[in-house]
């Protein structure tokens, strides 16, 4: 693996390129400063809308700090793989007219100082990097020629003193210095000071030109016609290298969209809203937008966290892993020499490069160049067992090709694990999918004894996980994560004393169709002539002349309650409206069947006659 700096990114690059265009595909992982904010925790309660907005919400002053790529290579005629791994160490400049920041969780610094985090590499020589709104600015700066003035009101009082003793040590240099033949050099330790002295020394010394160089400038006294020359030369050429390094790492991402090479990554949700806000643009408000975005960045993405749970539907018992964390799977795949890897599985090499100093053989989990690496090794084994399982049983020492390997798991392309949720994954490429897990539980309070969703969640959690929250102040509601720790709640609740468990009905259990019913009584005080009558497979609207001068106001109300409640709980696009005239409807609607023993909201003076509505 090659550790990547600010001191070596140059030098790397080219050879980074290189290695990502012969690329078969491109592994991806990243560490973080944070990722939650506050006491709010992943639900299963969630929709895939709401865990966008939710981690929209926290992790918008976090950043990457180390971010790591891992190319893999098919070897032309061979069944085998090399893979070439990158790690990068990303840390924020400030750019003139806007000072950056980011948070570090407590938490989070902990986890990487646990597994080795070099603090010091990221301190002193980690890369620049700028999204697409900071790069806008800067070019916008130098258009309307404001970058030198803005960059001047950013230098220290430091920096401004060190740049006064070399005006001095300049000036005494240039009394016995000769034309175009002695030099003298400066140190310039940052971008933004190396631009600031070029601009400032040039202006005040009529007779000498500068150079760029590794942390220093050199300056050598010139003649005049050579000085205009050299100006008429230059350009926007300092303007732009101080823009180059302020791209730094983002030079690498914008690399990558235009690649368009299969992307994977191992539980991937986060890291592709990290990138997308500190590479790209500050996230968006909407999930589709975040989503089209990245599906327009990275067309094809596959996510070895969702993989795990497809394949593990179709192995033996006693052929799956007990954990699906990328340790975990690792283990299982590199355990007992292989004992688990199927008969024809491409070899796996990591290649090294002794020219640029690929000197760092310990694996190590969380150091994101090692998870990249990981990331695309399991993607390999496990498409391997993907494609014997779909070309058959007979074929279990089959060397497959690249294309037979990524043909097997097309239909899983685009989908990223979701942790936690309503729905267990999202799609990049298309409709979100629907969600397999079972019916929320709804509880009631049978006794007087005071419980909280927290006592709730320590009762049912023994049967799996679950998630509690208040519905009213005497119900709650309970999601949870699968089909059999469902019926085992309800079996185990089925006779408690304490706590009435059923699955939720959105109608029967609904708040407001309850305050309907209880307040039947005064919309038949003014003489509401409506009755709503809904069976199983029978909708029913009874109707009389109005008898009130307020009918047709109370009686549009009442409509739309009731419409609105029937698009909640049953997600239909229900229309109740409805025209009187003379006393009669003049307007009718057919209603989808409800799945309901017998609800009645009743909101009548008088029994009149039926009409029928489909």
């Amino acid at each position: 693996m090659i550790e990547v700096t600010n001191q070596n990114f140059n030098k790397v690059y080219p050879h980074l390129e290189r290695t990502l265009k012969n690329a078969k595909f491109i592994a991806i992982d990243g560490e973080f400063t944070g990722i939650e904010g506050g006491d709010v925790r992943n639900s299963l309660f969630d929709s895939i809308y709401e865990r966008y907005e939710k981690n929209r919400n926290h992790i918008q002053p976090y950043i990457i700090i180390q971010f790591g790529i891992s190319a893999f290579q098919r070897v032309h005629d061979k069944n085998k793989y090399t893979a070439e791994t990158f790690n990068f160490f990303l840390l924020p400049r400030t750019i003139p007219s806007k000072n950056r920041h980011f948070l570090w969780q407590i938490e989070s610094l902990e986890f990487l100082t646990m597994y080795g985090f070099n603090f010091n590499e990221l301190a002193y020589n980690g890369i620049s990097y700028l999204d697409q709104v900071d790069k806008t600015l800067l070019e916008q700066q130098i258009q309307e020629n404001t970058l030198f003035n803005n960059v001047e009101q950013s230098i220290s009082y430091k920096e401004e003193d060190d740049f006064k003793n070399t005006v001095t040590q300049i000036f005494e240099w240039l009394k016995t210095a000769s034309d175009e033949v002695d030099s003298i050099k400066v140190k310039s330790p940052t971008p933004t000071l190396q631009y600031f002295m070029h601009k400032e020394l040039r202006k005040r010394f009529s007779n000498i030109w500068t150079f760029s160089g590794n942390n220093v400038i050199t300056v050598i006294k010139v003649l005049p016609e050579s000085r205009q020359i050299l100006e008429q030369e230059e350009g926007f050429i300092l303007e732009n290298t101080l823009l180059e390094s302020y791209v730094g790492f983002s030079k690498v991402f914008n690399f990558l969209i235009t690649l368009k090479k299969p992307i994977i990554a191992h539980n991937a949700f986060l890291d592709f809203m990290f990138i997308h806000q500190q590479f790209y643009k500050p996230l968006p408000q909407k999930y589709i937008d975040f989503k089209n975005n990245i599906h327009q960045l990275f067309p094809t993405i596959y996510d070895t966290k969702f993989l795990s749970y497809e394949l593990r539907k179709i192995l033996q018992t006693q052929e799956k892993w007990k954990h699906n964390s990328l340790s975990g799977l690792m283990s299982h795949f590199t355990k007992s020499h292989g004992k688990y890897i199927m008969p024809g599985s491409p070899a796996i090499e990591l290649a090294t490069n002794s020219e640029l100093n690929d000197t760092v053989s310990s694996k190590k989990y969380h150091t994101a160049g090692w998870d990249a690496y990981f990331a695309g090794y399991l993607f390999i084994r496990m498409t391997h067992i993907f494609a014997t399982k779909q070309y058959g049983q007979g074929l279990n020492f089959k060397e497959f090709t690249h294309t037979e390997l990524m043909n097997s798991i097309k239909s899983f392309a685009n989908c990223v694990n979701i942790v936690r949720g309503n729905t267990s994954y999202l799609r990049f490429d298309g409709p979100e999918p629907k969600s397999t897990r079972p019916k929320w539980l709804y509880v009631k309070m049978l006794t007087s004894k005071p419980v909280t969703p927290s006592q709730v969640a320590e009762k049912m959690s023994k049967f799996g996980r679950v998630d509690v929250k208040q519905y009213t102040p005497k119900r709650m509601l309970v999601a949870v994560a699968n089909h059999g720790s469902a019926q085992d709640i309800l079996l185990h609740f089925k006779q408690n004393n304490e706590l009435y468990v059923v699955p939720y009905n959105p109608i029967r259990h609904s708040p407001s169709v309850q305050l309907i019913l209880c307040h039947r009584l005064r919309f038949r005080a003014i003489h509401l002539p409506i009755e709503l009558v809904l069976r199983k497979n029978h909708v029913a609207f009874h109707r009389y002349p109005r008898k009130s001068f307020l009918w047709p106001l109370l009686k549009a109300k009442t409509l739309e309650i009731m419409r609105q409640q029937f698009v909640w709980a049953c997600g239909w696009t229900v229309s109740l409206v409805a025209l009187v005239s003379d006393g009669r409807w003049t307007r009718r609607e057919m209603i989808p069947p409800l799945i309901l023993d017998e609800v009645k909201v009743i909101c009548m003076g008088s029994d009149p006659g039926t009409t029928e509505l489909g």
